[in-house]
Formats: structure tokens, sequence, C-alpha cells
């Protein structure tokens, strides 16, 4: 009893993940016994992110020696001009979260409102042709 209140008869357990979140799938198993160095880029490439960012060690699920590794290997690939220091995924990498056509039609409107783009503002009015609901 601690200030007027009864103990809890148990006390709460910890979250846990499953084992099976912690293991590493094949591919990483695969990917870890790899020696890796700035010529594997098909290799470094599985851990990079799209913007080109290395991804922690928590998601590549590799050793504290072989992610040290894998970031040497990186950094010498961009001094080399293997791989960009930073990457944006173009826009039609890029999977748009509304409309195509109305995505299609506000990238165009951007570039005629920055860019004075007369083919832009054409390819727009013939979107608004077809499409008068935009």
């Amino acid at each position: 009893v601690h200030h007027g209140q009864e103990a809890a008869a148990q006390p709460p357990k910890p979250f846990r993940l499953p084992d099976k979140f912690w293991e590493p799938t094949p591919l990483q198993v695969q990917l870890a016994n790899e020696r890796i160095t700035f010529r594997d880029l098909d290799i470094i490439q599985h851990f990079l992110a799209d913007n080109g960012y290395i991804l922690p060690r928590r998601t590549t699920m590799l050793s504290r020696r072989k992610q040290q590794e894998l970031v040497k290997a990186v950094i010498t690939a961009q001094h080399m001009a293997l791989l960009p220091f930073r990457t944006k995924p173009r826009d039609y990498q890029v999977m748009p979260l509304m409309d195509p056509l109305q995505w299609m039609a506000d990238r165009l409107f951007d570039r005629v409102r920055e860019d004075k783009d007369r083919r832009s503002r054409a390819m727009l009015q013939v979107m608004m042709e077809r499409y008068p609901e935009l």
C-alpha cells in the first residue's frame, strides 16, 4: 500500500517484438556474407534508400563491422562518382497519391507559371479540352 493505493497483483509485461521480426531474410543473409567493396554497386544499392541515404543497421541487419564496411564502400563509390550523393526520384518513378490526370495537370500548371513554358501551356490546353472536369 502506497499513498492509499493497493499494489497491482502483477506488474505490466514489457512489449516484446516476435523473434521472427529479428530474423534476417535469406537475401540479407546472402548479402551479409559478401565482401562489400565500392565496386559492388549491385550489393550496395540493396542498402541504400530511394534518396541515396545509407540505411541504418536496424534495417540492414548487418553486423557492426559489415555496416562500417558498407559505409566505407558507399563513401568511396560516391567520391569516385559511381554513386550519386543524393538522389531524388524522377516524377515518373514516384507513384502519385491522387488522380494521375490531376497530378499531370498540376505539374504542367506549375511549369507554365514558373518557367512560362509554351509546350506545357499547349499540353494543358489539350488536357482541358479533353477533360473539362479538371
